[in-house]
């Protein structure tokens, strides 16, 4: 009786295959409320038949006698159930399946606690095992010709779903995106990203000489705007994580009372509006601004291919990436960059000509640990860094200007903040509220200090908000990309408050800007960017992976859905933030 009723679950879904599906299907009702029918249908259609695919090739393998070729081959489809698995909680959490640009961020996924991915795939495992662990190898589910003959059926249809599958980005899934298939795109994306050969070191020499420039601005802020501002200002430089402008009633927030203190402090400063990120995610956002410039790879990875070890022993000579502490350096300026965490982005900001990155290990040790037996965390909180950032900067040399920079981590994509906000429910408004009171606080002992006499404050953002769908219930009118606009708000005492309308300018502008207050006009440099009071080519126009967005002061355009009359301008940009990047990539200089 037993053995008539195993057979009878060999004609039905592996127990695995059900699990994926009930999950599915609890991602689709979810979904729904983002997607049109006719979209939702595709995507149902097209997860199905990857189900059927990945069931198939179960039921196959279990049909098998030798016991080891069983095991061997039972492999594969645990490993696409698993990948498919790991997608949907992808999906669930952040709106779209894994990009490209995760695999660089690998770092920041390692801080963040994923629980329910763990649960979900566990759960699914042991359905896989236990299922395959009960059959036993005959009789087939269907026999050899009809099982091949259901295959190719399904492959056939599942290709034709996917043939102009997209790059996933992690945002949206958009029509050919499935689970395992754009896994699979997404990291040989990310690969060629890493490991393509394009410039000799003589190319690589006329690429520079391309970019190259001696005057890093021609118009600063006008005279009247910087009439109080006192000679050699230190300056301290706000990267809050992932903060979009939205979110401040100073730039229209749909939600009065989430940022008080970060717009009581917009009311007596300088606000640029319709500012744009020009890039994501961290490592390009940081690098990004502080270079004014776009990049293809990253700073520093485990598989050692990032910009910053890559080895340049037969590179030829030619003017660098160069950074604004590298320019303000031969004014007499001392820098530092803060930041929450410890590991490849403390070695990134390493590679930026920074004096002193002082990281999570330098400042618990020196500012945080209470006592002996303080355990180190995974990364400072918010508060923590703030005051370690103070204390460090009050401590500095009265007679020597400095550059600091800072970097959070407690608003970064998935996690909560312990502040609630109206009914607490909305975990991306919960953190901007938390993030507010903290820095709030961090403003508050700030001015009561003696660097507020003459320090110039900037909070901006390393990028614009990730458009995750607790994003979207926050604010309905949130696009599906990852570029927005970003807050900059720029204080020192005695500024008279004013709205500087950049009517689509982004973050490529920071650097020049900075440095224009400062009156740092001459350097060698290969700025993209130009101040926000003169006009150039490339600083409304966003890019992220492959995508590139245009900006003005009226919005945010995918390439589909561009301005009539701009389409010119868009081509010419790509085409030069293109040959730009092309400088990262790692340099062929073999003889040819």
């Amino acid at each position: 009786m037993s053995i008539n009723i195993l057979n009878i679950t060999r004609r039905f879904p592996a127990w695995g295959t059900c699990v994926a599906g009930l999950l599915t299907g609890v991602l689709l009702l979810r979904m729904n409320r983002y997607y049109p029918p006719s979209e939702l249908l595709y995507l149902s259609i097209s997860f199905l038949l990857e189900l059927v695919l990945i069931d198939l090739l179960t039921h196959l393998a279990l049909g098998l006698r030798n016991r080891v070729l069983r095991i061997i081959v039972l492999l594969l489809p645990a490993a696409a159930g698993f990948i498919y698995v790991a997608q949907l909680y992808s999906i669930w959490l952040s709106g779209g399946l894994i990009p490209p640009i995760a695999f660089a961020n690998q770092e920041v996924a390692g801080l963040i606690a994923f629980n329910g991915v763990y649960a979900m795939l566990g759960t699914y495992l042991l359905a896989f095992i236990a299922f395959a662990l009960l059959q036993r190898p005959s009789p087939p589910r269907f026999n050899p010709r009809t099982s091949m003959l259901c295959l190719g059926v399904a492959a056939a249809a599942y290709a034709g779903l996917i043939h102009d599958q997209p790059m996933a980005r992690g945002i949206i899934v958009a029509r050919g995106e499935v689970p395992v298939a754009s896994l699979v795109r997404a990291y040989m994306a990310y690969i060629g990203m890493s490991s393509r050969v394009q410039l000799s070191a003589a190319q690589l020499v006329e690429a520079r000489a391309e970019f190259s420039r001696r005057t890093i601005y021609q118009q600063g802020f006008p005279p009247e705007m910087t009439q109080t501002l006192g000679p050699r200002p230190n300056v301290i430089v706000i990267f809050t994580e992932g903060m979009s402008a939205r979110w401040m009633e100073t730039y229209g927030s749909l939600h009065p009372g989430l940022t008080p203190n970060l717009d009581r402090l917009a009311g007596g400063s300088l606000v640029l509006t319709n500012y744009y990120n020009h890039t994501a995610a961290t490592f390009r956002g940081l690098r990004g601004q502080l270079t004014s410039g776009h990049q293809e790879i990253d700073g520093y990875n485990k598989e050692g291919t990032g910009i910053g070890q890559r080895d340049v022993s037969g590179d030829v000579t030619a003017v660098s990436r160069i950074s604004i502490p590298e320019i303000l350096r031969a004014h007499g300026y001392h820098s530092m960059f803060f930041l929450s965490q410890q590991e490849y982005i403390n070695k990134m900001v390493e590679t930026l000509g920074f004096d002193r990155t002082l990281g999570r290990d330098y400042l618990f040790e020196s500012h945080v640990r209470g006592s002996a037996d303080s355990a180190m965390p995974k990364y400072l909180s918010d508060p923590e860094l703030f005051d370690s950032m103070l204390s460090e900067l009050e401590a500095q040399p009265r007679d020597k200007p400095f550059f600091a920079a800072a970097y959070n981590f407690q608003t970064h994509a998935f996690l909560d903040g312990d502040e609630r906000f109206g009914d607490g429910n909305n975990i991306v408004l919960n953190r901007f509220h938390t993030y507010d009171r903290d820095i709030g606080r961090f403003i508050e002992r700030f001015m009561a200090s003696r660097l507020h006499e003459n320090t110039i404050l900037v909070v901006t953002a390393d990028h614009s908000t990730f458009p995750e769908p607790v994003t979207v219930d926050a604010d309905r009118r949130i696009k599906g990309y990852f570029v927005d606009t970003i807050p900059l708000l720029i204080y020192w005492k005695g500024v008279q408050h004013q709205v500087i309308d950049v009517a689509g300018k982004n973050s490529l502008d920071l650097a020049p800007s900075l440095l224009s207050l400062l009156g740092a006009r001459k350097g060698h440099n290969l700025f993209l960017g130009c101040t926000f009071f003169e006009e150039c080519e490339l600083d409304r126009i966003s890019n992220v992976g492959g995508e590139y967005v245009l900006t003005d002061a009226h919005g945010s355009y995918r390439e589909s859905d561009i301005p009539e009359g701009t389409q010119a301008h868009y081509d010419r940009a790509r085409r030069t933030i293109e040959r730009y990047k092309s400088m990262d990539l790692i340099i062929d200089t073999q003889e040819h």
